[in-house]
């Protein structure tokens, strides 16, 4: 058996490949902002994020969008200081009002779903009439046959672990313009 690797944060990001570019990036946040307004842009919907790692989209996102809304976030994870995920933990809670409007829930990365169907029990326990989702990556990840499936998505891709462009690998790395994902993430130790 192969023991783990002891890396610095630079060998983290040299071990890694670029999957998705930033001109890739922009290009598809403008075609889904586009279908978005088509959707709910005369609803002035309540837009939703789930924070840390939606934050480089959603602020993208945002600024393509040319109608009213309202917006907030949650502050919500599941992978801590690891590659998979764990016990989802509820860090904090919108404080904008979603009863009988339309919200959008924006979020990083749509895996098993954990996250995603959390924040949409929320506010539509809280009385929203119509709970929509938007997500850069849609991962494919097998042995999830109930998982939510997202409204709006920029990417699918493979189950790989990705960092970049605000997701992050053990909190760094979310400064990256592009998407890129670990070579080998269960050789790094970090």
């Amino acid at each position: 058996m192969n023991s783990p690797l002891h890396v610095n944060e630079e060998d983290i990001r040299r071990s890694a490949r670029i999957i998705i570019t930033q001109e890739e990036i922009q290009d598809e946040i403008k075609r889904v902002a586009n279908e978005i307004e088509g959707s709910i842009g005369n609803q002035s919907p309540v837009v939703l994020s789930i924070l840390n790692g939606s934050i480089c989209f959603s602020g993208q996102l945002l600024t393509e969008l040319d109608f009213a809304l309202r917006y907030d976030v949650f502050s919500m994870s599941r992978y801590g200081h690891g590659t998979t995920g764990g016990e989802l933990k509820h860090l904090s809670y919108p404080t904008t009002t979603v009863r009988n409007k339309t919200v959008l829930i924006l979020d990083d990365i749509l895996d098993r779903g954990a996250t995603l169907e959390s924040a949409r029990r929320w506010a539509i326990g809280n009385g929203a009439n119509q709970v929509l989702t938007a997500v850069l990556i849609d991962k494919q990840v097998q042995n999830s046959p109930n998982r939510i499936e997202p409204d709006f998505s920029c990417f699918k891709i493979k189950d790989e672990f990705v960092f970049g462009f605000g997701m992050d690998i053990d909190g760094m790395w979310r400064n990256l313009k592009d998407i890129h994902a670990l070579s080998n993430p269960t050789s790094i130790e970090y």
